[in-house]
């Protein structure tokens, strides 16, 4: 028989940096609450205790001097403390009382991070409705005050909401719009948490290996950082993995490792987990004593903490343990006691399992009995018929009562599971609903904003098309016939100086004209080959000025083949980023390389210059190029600091 397993999903660490609250009104605070404030920051990952002590001077000190948003700051550090260290209860009351002094301040921002870590506490006591609920109200409150990274940290909950369901790809898909707005807004650390949660949702699907590859990066990072508290969750993970591969003895290592961690940091609810699953690895091993206390240990931390999912497995597996042993009545004892903890079993799996417990102790009963009679074999034919039928009408009261007892507590079982499923199925529909009007209305939207896009550059193009006409047929037409006609006037005539110096200014407008108008409507690639044409505009570009540009292509046939619509967003955006370069980077040198992969074009340009700050409000320029990807599904990244260079990264789809 499989002793049952609880997996250990991360309460998504999204509050443990500095309290981002952001409020309506500017607070000066005092030098007491400033010192309490970094005390607060600066222990919250490796020392929680020290980090609630001083959080709760902080919350005096507000109160005493009567700074309403500092108690509101104080009140969310202490929430957010509790869903860290597994003390959901207070979490909920701290977080209540700062949303409605918020209320009472009717003051708005703010309110979607105290909802979000509500619902992540309701979510870890697994009262979901609630959880979701709280979601939502975030989510509300992030579109009214633009809370960007709240938002995201909304989506980030709901996905191992779903990922609890076994609903994968609806968990990716919320982690995905995560990652997204965690990418727009240069959030690293939030892009790490989701790829915390992907690996999460790769180990649940049993993909262990690739879970793991996810789980070392994070831990890489997270131990220089030194994240004590993001370091033990992923332990656990890696931890229960082993346990899953059956390498028990591995897993006690890994497991004694993490628990001392975790007591250090005094995480009650993340110490029961891990006891749960020494548990297992013992019994597996075949050391059961050590297996029953290390549950025992763990239900007493679950009846601290609350936590009625995790109580419910650990006496299914104490009950499992103690049936092995043949210690019927104990093992009917707790799988009882788990059943009760969480109403909401599979009635079947129930009736199933406390059927073969009871048929196991009414054998060990009846063997007793035959014992008996063997050794009062001398007793007389009217006693043996007397016991005999005593048995008999014990074993007819007791079994009628054991029927009528499991007859009444399955119809409320059914009645139960009937209502609730109702509750849920109406719930699950008015969600989806809603998810769907909401996605219809960001897909009508998205269209139109392409559309918008698409015309706009169509007549961009148009006028630069114009523009090159105008500039080739006119100015330069007159150009050519004042170039013949001066080179006709002074045929017949000595050479002098100012007649060659006169006679290179003309050719050089010609040879300007001609560049501008190729630059603002370039001829058609298929005809002198892509990379070449790119080639000739670097080569001006570094004639006239002091930039080195070196250019790399890889492979040049392939690229020359793409399609000429794809290499003309190439091109103008590999000439507007030049031209930035020229502009306002300040630089010396720089490199341009495009190199054809199997479905994309990589396009990375790199410049020594002074680099810029990327929250600092973007040009027109760059404001063009992300409307041409935006419209051909293409993707920018930017790497850049304040006298370091700038590295701009783009991939084009090229199917």
């Amino acid at each position: 028989m499989k002793l049952l397993i609880k997996h250990h999903l991360l309460v998504i660490l999204l509050f443990l940096g500095v309290i981002n609250l952001t409020f309506a009104q500017a607070v000066n605070n005092t030098p007491r609450i400033d010192s309490l404030t970094l005390e607060y920051q600066k222990n919250l990952n490796s020392n929680p205790q020290v980090a609630k002590k001083a959080a709760t001077e902080w919350l005096k000190e507000s109160r005493k001097l009567k700074i309403d948003i500092q108690e509101v700051s104080a009140l969310y550090a202490l929430g957010n403390l509790g869903n860290i260290t597994g003390d959901y209860k207070s979490t909920i009351t701290y977080t209540n009382e700062a949303i409605s002094l918020l209320h009472k301040l009717n003051i708005e921002k703010g309110l979607a991070a105290c909802y979000n870590i509500m619902a992540s506490a309701y979510k870890n006591l697994g009262e979901y409705p609630k959880a979701i609920d709280n979601f939502m109200q975030c989510l509300s409150f992030s579109e009214k005050t633009n809370d960007k990274v709240q938002e995201a940290n909304a989506y980030q909950n709901i996905a191992t909401l779903y990922l609890l369901q076994k609903e994968y790809q609806k968990s990716a898909e919320n982690l995905d719009r995560a990652a997204n707005i965690y990418r727009e807004l240069g959030d690293n650390d939030g892009v790490l948490t989701t790829l915390f949660n992907f690996a999460n949702i790769l180990k649940e699907e049993g993909k262990f290996d690739k879970a793991r590859k996810h789980y070392k990066t994070i831990l890489d990072y997270r131990e220089r950082e030194g994240n004590k508290a993001v370091i033990a969750y992923v332990n656990i993970n890696l931890s229960q993995m082993l346990v899953e591969e059956e390498r028990c003895e591995e897993a006690v290592i890994a497991l004694k490792k993490t628990l001392a961690l975790l007591k250090e940091l005094k995480f009650n609810s993340d110490i029961a987990i891990v006891l749960n699953d020494l548990g297992l690895c013992e019994a597996k091993l075949g050391n059961k004593k050590k297996a029953i206390g290390y549950f025992k240990e763990a239900l007493s931390i679950g009846d601290e903490q609350s936590l009625f999912v995790y109580k419910s497995d650990i006496y299914k597996n104490l009950a499992q343990l103690y049936q092995e042993e043949k210690n019927y009545e104990k093992a009917l004892e707790f799988y009882q006691k788990g059943v009760t903890t969480v109403a909401e079993q599979k009635t079947l799996d129930k009736e199933k399992y406390v059927a073969k417990i009871q048929e196991g102790y009414e054998t060990q009963l009846k063997e007793a009995r035959i014992q008996l009679l063997e050794k009062e074999q001398k007793i007389s034919e009217v006693e043996l018929q007397k016991v005999e039928l005593t048995v008999k009408r014990q074993r007819i009261v007791r079994n009628a009562f054991i029927a009528g007892f499991v007859l009444v507590v399955v119809i409320l079982i059914i009645l139960r599971l009937s209502y609730v499923k109702r509750l849920r199925i109406q719930k699950e529909l008015n969600l989806q609903q809603e998810e769907n009007a909401k996605q219809k209305i960001t897909d009508m939207m998205k269209d139109h904003k392409l559309s918008v896009i698409e015309r706009y550059q169509e007549g961009q193009d148009e006028e630069r098309s114009r523009l090159a006409r105008e500039i080739h047929d006119g100015i330069g037409s007159d150009l050519a016939g004042i170039k013949i006609a001066f080179e006709h006037f002074t045929e017949n005539s000595k050479e002098e100086l100012q007649s060659k110096r006169i006679a290179n200014a003309i050719n050089n407008a010609c040879v300007d004209v001609r560049s501008l108008s190729h630059q603002l409507h370039p001829l058609s690639f298929s005809k002198i080959g892509f990379t070449s044409f790119l080639t000739d505009f670097i080569d001006q570009i570094t004639k006239k000025s002091k930039l080195d540009i070196q250019t790399y292509f890889f492979p040049e046939e392939d690229i020359d083949k793409l399609p000429a619509a794809l290499l003309a967003d190439a091109y103008r955006i590999v000439q507007e980023l030049l031209n930035n370069i020229l502009k306002h980077a300040e630089a010396t040198s720089a490199d341009v390389q495009l190199t054809k992969h199997e479905d994309h074009l990589n396009i990375v340009i790199t410049d020594n210059g002074k680099g810029f700050v990327k929250n600092k409000k973007q040009g027109i320029g760059l404001r063009n190029i992300k409307e041409r990807l935006q419209k051909i599904n293409g993707t920018l990244d930017i790497d850049s600091s304040s006298n370091h260079g700038t590295s701009i990264t783009i991939d084009i789809p090229t199917t």
